[in-house]
């Protein structure tokens, strides 16, 4: 069977898309995309055998009989049809569509914006982080078509996919959050990563916004770029230039505030954390209910309510050794700048427990592995975290650095850490976990 793309509409309006054969249902198309360690056409006949929709695959893939044809959508790539389907999908869409991207925070951003804009109107936003050319137009594929906010955060790891992903999202707004030094191993430098960045202004649609970060070092280059492509610039940070300033964090009768500039005029916001990733994206939400004219209220009223993400800040108790330990969970991710905050924020919590840090190698660094991993310990040296515990290979550089009076134990990979752990975790202590995801600390916590 082949479907035409004018016929989409007949298949996909009242349908789910999924990648993954263990969400069909008799509701769901089924995509088989060819990924990076598996092909989704070895999955086809569990997607039939729960009775999909459809089966999205390639021509020439093998007949499983003349009675599951029917089923059947044959095309060239199944990756190229799904982005068709996103982009019917973008086309129908009378809604708001906000693109996201930046080094750090864009998913914790993402989730923030979706939480509070839901109050105020329908709001669909990208599940987890996905964020990739296959997330993204999954995403979109299952956009709702009364939704009004439409919130999609884009990555990437090498030049030209931010544009590819923008071209198929088409922004109203856009959202640089930061430049930082990730992904530096394919992309050598942070003014590339700047320019791949800065690849989302090409694609934001005729008359649209772009949201900036005035504190950046490579502001000046993203601003001239959308200048140069007509956007309204709208600019946040600490910078009295900004029209959304953060002016300083307050402290009243035990409860935390922000005061922050809107245009001229001042604002105090309650907030629940003095985390800087926390208040900069708040900061960023605070800019887009302005621009949008929408009733600061809703922030005041819900933004204590949010919950963060796993994996991105939050605290969590785990019962280990049977005991109660309490633990800052940022083993999410990590690279220099949201390793630095994520250090000083731990640094700066006032409680009467000893501190301990559970640190993890900063992955894509390229040349600047050893300089970065060097630095790390210059930040705990000077911090008052009182136990560093290491895993991974990059990060002992960062351990053979620390004031002796610090160093706790070093761990070759995470298998050593789990032999440790009754060793490691004592209620008398908080903890922090902080690394690269692929170092596994967000799967240890998981498991305790």
């Amino acid at each position: 069977m082949t479907l035409l793309l004018n016929n989409i509409s007949k298949v996909f309006n009242n349908s789910l898309c999924t990648l993954n054969s263990k969400e069909v249902n008799k509701k769901t198309v089924f995509f088989a995309v060819k990924g990076k360690n598996t092909d989704g056409h070895l999955f086809v006949p569990e997607a039939i055998k729960k009775n999909c929709k459809f089966v999205v695959v390639k021509r020439g893939y093998k007949n499983l009989g003349k009675k599951k044809e029917k089923k059947f959508i044959r095309c060239k790539s199944p990756l190229k049809y799904l982005e068709n389907v996103a982009t019917y999908k973008r086309n129908q869409s009378k809604g708001i569509f906000f693109g996201i991207t930046g080094s750090f925070g864009k998913t914790t951003l993402k989730f923030m914006l979706s939480f509070l804009l839901s109050k105020v109107k329908k709001t669909y936003s990208s599940p987890k982080s996905f964020n990739n050319h296959f997330g993204l137009p999954l995403s979109l594929s299952n956009l709702p078509a009364n939704s009004i906010y439409n919130i999609f955060e884009l990555g990437m790891n090498n030049k030209g996919e931010i544009h590819n992903l923008s071209k198929i999202l088409q922004p109203d707004i856009g959202v640089i959050t930061n430049i930082g030094p990730a992904h530096l191993e394919k992309l050598k430098n942070i003014k590339n990563i700047a320019l791949c960045k800065s690849e989302i202004i090409n694609n934001i649609k005729k008359n649209g916004t772009i949201f900036l970060n005035i504190d950046d070092k490579y502001f000046h280059l993203l601003k001239k770029k959308s200048k140069k492509n007509k956007l309204k610039i709208l600019t946040f940070g600490k910078s009295n230039k900004a029209n959304f300033q953060l002016i300083k964090k307050i402290i009243l009768k035990n409860k935390k505030y922000i005061l922050v500039k809107i245009i001229n005029k001042n604002y105090k916001f309650k907030v629940k954390n003095f985390n800087d990733s926390f208040i900069m994206n708040f900061l960023i939400v605070i800019s887009i209910f302005s621009y949008l004219k929408i009733n600061k209220k809703i922030l005041i009223k819900y933004i204590n309510k949010f919950p963060t993400p796993s994996g991105r800040g939050s605290f969590v108790k785990k019962i280990i050794n049977n005991q109660e330990v309490k633990i800052l969970d940022e083993s999410y991710n990590a690279n220099p700048i949201s390793m630095k905050n994520a250090v000083m924020n731990f640094s700066l919590l006032k409680i009467n427990k000893k501190k301990v840090a559970i640190l993890g190698d900063m992955l894509e660094l390229g040349k600047m592995t050893k300089k970065f991993h060097k630095n790390l310990a210059r930040e705990l040296n000077g911090s008052n975290i009182d136990t560093i515990h290491c895993v991974g290979k990059k990060i002992k550089d960062t351990f053979s650095h620390l004031n002796l009076r610090k160093k706790g134990q070093y761990f070759k990979d995470i298998n050593q850490l789990k032999k440790n752990k009754k060793n490691i975790f004592k209620n008398n202590s908080i903890y922090l976990l902080k690394s690269s995801n692929s170092v596994g600390l967000n799967q240890f916590l998981k498991e305790c």
